[in-house]
C-alpha cells in the first residue's frame, strides 16, 4: 500500500526532482567548461541602458538559482551617468553611482528591483497571470526595504530582496529572520526559496569592524554568492566598469580610444581583462597602464 500524498507534497517532490536534474546539469556544464576555461570565464556584454541591466541581471540570477544558489548578493548601478551619452555633471562623472545619501539611492534602486523580480524565472508556468511585487519600507533613513514577488504558480516560487542593508546589527537579525521564516535553507522538510541582498553597504568583513567581522563572514560573506554586479568608477581619469555575471569572472571594461581621454561616451567600452575575484584598485590601475594611452 502506498501512503497518500497531497498536491502540496507532490509539488514538493517534483520540485526536488527538478532541482536534482538542474544540479546534475550544472555539474556537467562545469565539468565541460573546465576543459575550455576561456569560454567559461568570458564576461558577458556590458549593458548600455537600465533595461539591459535588468535583463542581464535576471538571466544571471536565474542561472544561479537553477544551479541551487538560493542566497545571492547582487549590485546594481545607481546612476544614469554609466550609460552612453548621459551626463550628470562633475560629481557623477567622477564618482559614478553617487546621487546623495541612501534615501536618494533608494529612489533610483527601488523601481529597478521592482522591474527585476518578475523577470527572474523560478518557475516556467505563470498560467498567464502576472507576478505581483510588493514592498515594505524598513528604515527610511537607511533607504532600506524588503521587496517580495508572489508567483502565480505558488509560494514555493516567491522571491524576497533586501535593499541596501548595512552593517548595523538590525540587518544581521533581519537577514537571520528572513532565512528562518522565508528561505528555510537549513530545514530538509521545507523547500529553499530565493533571497537576494541588493546593494549591501559592505565589501568584505573589514566593513563590520573587529567585533562583527567573524560573524558577518560566517553568516553572510561565506554564504551569499555574488551572482551579478556592475560597478563604475574613475581610474586614471577614465570611466571604468567592473561586470560580474554568474558564473563568469569579473570583467574590466574601459573606453580605449588611443589619443583620447576616455570620456567620449559614443565610443563602446572594451573588455580589458578579467579576474577570478573582484580586483583591487592597484590591479585595475596596472591593467590600464598597459593598454590606455596617457
Amino acid at each position: 500500500l502506498h501512503s497518500p500524498v497531497g498536491r502540496a507534497g507532490k509539488k514538493m517532490m517534483m520540485h526536488r526532482r527538478l532541482l536534482l536534474l538542474a544540479s546534475l546539469s550544472c555539474s556537467l556544464v562545469s565539468a565541460f567548461s573546465s576543459s575550455s576555461p576561456q569560454q567559461q570565464h568570458l564576461p558577458n556584454y556590458l549593458p548600455n541602458n537600465p533595461d539591459d541591466v535588468v535583463r542581464q541581471a535576471a538571466t544571471s540570477i536565474t542561472n544561479a538559482y537553477d544551479c541551487g544558489v538560493y542566497l545571492q548578493t547582487i549590485r546594481l548601478p545607481l546612476s544614469q551617468a554609466i550609460y552612453g551619452n548621459k551626463e550628470e555633471g562633475f560629481v557623477a562623472d567622477r564618482a559614478i553611482g553617487w546621487q546623495g545619501g541612501p534615501m536618494e539611492t533608494y529612489r533610483y534602486l527601488s523601481p529597478m528591483v521592482n522591474n527585476l523580480l518578475p523577470r527572474i524565472r523560478t518557475a516556467n508556468n505563470t498560467a498567464g497571470l502576472n507576478i505581483k511585487v510588493s514592498e515594505q519600507i524598513l528604515l527610511d533613513f537607511d533607504g532600506s526595504s524588503l521587496q517580495t514577488s508572489e508567483h502565480p504558480a505558488g509560494a514555493l516560487y516567491d522571491i524576497q530582496a533586501l535593499l541596501q542593508p548595512n552593517t548595523d546589527g538590525y540587518y544581521i537579525k533581519t537577514i537571520q529572520a528572513i532565512e528562518e521564516q522565508f528561505c528555510n535553507t537549513k530545514k530538509a522538510d521545507k523547500p529553499n526559496r530565493l533571497f537576494l541582498l541588493v546593494n549591501p553597504a559592505w565589501r568584505d568583513k573589514s566593513s563590520f569592524g573587529i567585533f562583527g567581522a567573524q560573524k558577518a563572514q560566517e553568516l553572510i560573506l561565506d554564504r551569499y554568492e555574488t551572482t551579478y554586479a556592475l560597478d563604475q568608477f574613475i581610474v586614471r581619469g577614465r570611466q571604468i566598469s567592473l561586470l560580474k555575471c554568474w558564473s563568469s569572472d569579473w570583467g574590466l571594461y574601459a573606453v580605449v580610444n588611443n589619443g583620447g581621454d576616455g570620456k567620449d561616451k559614443s565610443m563602446p567600452a572594451e573588455l580589458i581583462t578579467s579576474y577570478a575575484t573582484r580586483p583591487e584598485y592597484k590591479d585595475i590601475d596596472a591593467a590600464l597602464k598597459g593598454v590606455v594611452s596617457k
